[in-house]
C-alpha cells in the first residue's frame, strides 16, 4: 500500500512538473515577442527623438540666426533678381 502512495505521489509530481515546463515555454515565448516588440520601439522612439531634434521652426531659425549670429534681415537695396531664363 505505501508503495502505491509512493507511486502515485510521483506520478502527480511527474504530471505537474510537465505542465510547469509547458507554462515556463509558454511565458519564455511571449517574453521574446515583447522583447522583439520594445526593440522596434525603442529604435522608432531613437529615430522620432533624432526627428524631433532636427525639426526647426521658422521661428526658432530667425531668433537664431538674429540673437547668436548677429544677422540681421535684409533691406529692399540689398536684394538682387537674377534673371536665369533663355
Amino acid at each position: 500500500m505505501f508503495r502505491l502512495i509512493c507511486l502515485l505521489f510521483s506520478a502527480v509530481l511527474a504530471v505537474a512538473t510537465l505542465l510547469t515546463g509547458i507554462d515556463l515555454t509558454a511565458e519564455s515565448d511571449r517574453i521574446t515577442t515583447r522583447r522583439a516588440e520594445l526593440k522596434a520601439l525603442e529604435e522608432e522612439n531613437e529615430g522620432l527623438r533624432v526627428e524631433a531634434a532636427c525639426a526647426v521652426s521658422l521661428e526658432e531659425l530667425e531668433d537664431y540666426a538674429l540673437h547668436v549670429l548677429g544677422m540681421q534681415p535684409c533691406e529692399s537695396r540689398q536684394i538682387q533678381i537674377i534673371d536665369i531664363g533663355g
